[in-house]
């Protein structure tokens, strides 16, 4: 049986993931758990201890699966330079767009993008924060291999417009598409292997002749 504290983010992860993390309160995550209301601040020092720690577990997987993704890639190329571009690409967004393959909820990811766009003060976590700029150096260090013209600061702010591109196309694209072509009542659920194939596709264009469009 799982000990407490692994009780409560269980809870937790469920109820952030189906109701957002401002709409959910300690007890509801204890009451869901089966714990007592104090045990949140023992364990975790109160609700943001535990947003945090949910956090966390939400984005590191993605970081080091994303990392793991691009080394097996080199390891079956033999080397950076050889990894076609649109692997390195598909490598850098499955993780996002496909988070439980490691054990991740895309809802939980579109929960935390949303409570980040709307206020960006809210802290992430230093693990966290440290696995994303290795993931960040991997990728820049892959591309850079082919030999573009783009800066460090060019190549991650393409890596971020992509991500961001697939987290919208996959998180409200189907209710866009359709307003925009009347389609039918399952049209707003999208599949997310084909948003992938999309967006790396379109990402490509921003690499073609060592071009651009994000100024250094």
């Amino acid at each position: 049986m799982a000990d407490t504290r692994e009780q409560i983010l269980e809870a937790a992860w469920d109820l952030f993931a189906e109701k957002g993390f401002e709409d959910v309160s300690v007890r509801d995550v204890t009451n869901a758990a089966g714990v007592n209301l104090a045990s949140v601040s023992y364990h975790f020092g109160g609700k943001d201890g535990l947003i945090q720690e949910v956090v966390k577990r939400c984005l590191n997987p993605l970081h080091e699966y994303g990392i793991q993704l691009l080394k097996d890639a080199e390891l079956h190329y033999g080397s950076c330079e050889k990894i076609p571009m649109e692997k390195i690409m598909t490598c850098w967004l499955r993780p996002t767009l496909m988070p439980e393959e490691c054990g991740g909820r895309f809802d939980l990811i579109m929960r935390l993008t949303a409570r980040y766009l709307i206020d960006s003060s809210y802290s992430i976590p230093l693990p966290s924060l440290r696995l994303m700029s290795e993931s960040f150096d991997a990728y820049v260090a892959a591309i850079s291999s082919h030999g573009y013209s783009l800066s460090k600061e060019q190549i991650i702010k393409q890596l971020i417009f992509v991500e961001g591109a697939a987290i919208y196309a996959a998180g409200i694209g189907g209710v866009i598409m359709q307003v925009a072509n009347g389609h039918g009542e399952d049209s707003h659920r999208v599949e997310r292997e084909r948003v992938l194939e999309e967006v790396v596709a379109c990402a490509m264009l921003g690499f073609q002749g060592e071009k651009s469009c994000i100024k250094g």
